[in-house]
């Protein structure tokens, strides 16, 4: 039976997002792994678990963390600030991860699931039409879960709420659950209707406000 596997947010959770695909026991040339963005930052190891989507051909869609990236890249370097200057100085073969992560979409139309990183844009009917800002960042709209608000014909798969954490209602699946902050790292499979679930070696990052907030 071929299998898919929805990965939640991994930054740079590398052991981890290794052992998740592991324990799910991919077969390669038969199952499907995807993945839900923020592969990146915070934790220790951002270029192998880049280097791991490429060997297996992990489907992955931007996160607000890669999509962060793009833009500093993208932007002249004299107008870096300090910060952004300090954070790539930190990423090991930056231009390597640019050029994998620029190619990647802000959803994937899968046959079991809508993938997105954070979620949709609620009212709007066509992904085409939808705040690229928002399928990257939204939590809350209008201090209401954005998942509250909408109506899809299939089930949406998302991650980047790690304070919400993993969540598994009718029609949604939420992923992040905080491996990143030494929780766990999840996944879904649909064909086994089962999930996967790795708890996190260490805590590689505190939490912080911004992964309350409705936009970050």
């Amino acid at each position: 039976m071929k299998r898919t596997l929805f990965i939640g947010d991994v930054h740079g959770c590398f052991k981890e997002f290794a052992q998740i695909i592991d324990d799910f026991g991919f077969v390669k040339g038969s199952d499907t792994l995807y993945q839900t963005g923020d592969i990146i930052n915070k934790g220790p190891s951002a270029l192998e678990c880049i280097q791991l989507t490429q060997e297996l051909g992990i489907q992955c869609v931007l996160g607000n963390h890669e999509a962060r990236l793009l833009k500093t890249l993208d932007t002249p370097k004299l107008k870096w600030t300090e910060k952004e200057r300090e954070r790539i100085k930190r990423i090991k073969n930056i231009d390597y991860i640019y050029s994998v992560i620029s190619k990647w979409p802000l959803w994937i139309d899968t046959p079991e699931a809508l993938l997105v990183h954070a979620g949709i844009e609620p009212h709007v009917e066509k992904l085409e039409d939808m705040n690229p800002d928002i399928l990257l960042s939204i939590r809350l709209w209008n201090d209401q879960p954005w998942y509250e608000l909408v109506k899809w014909p299939k089930t949406i798969v998302f991650g980047h709420w790690a304070k919400k954490g993993f969540l598994n209602l009718p029609g949604f699946i939420g992923l992040d659950s905080g491996c990143v902050y030494g929780k766990s790292l999840s996944a879904w499979c649909p064909e086994e209707e089962r999930f996967y679930s790795v708890p996190a070696q260490k805590v590689y990052s505190e939490i912080n406000e911004y992964a309350y907030s409705s936009l970050s």
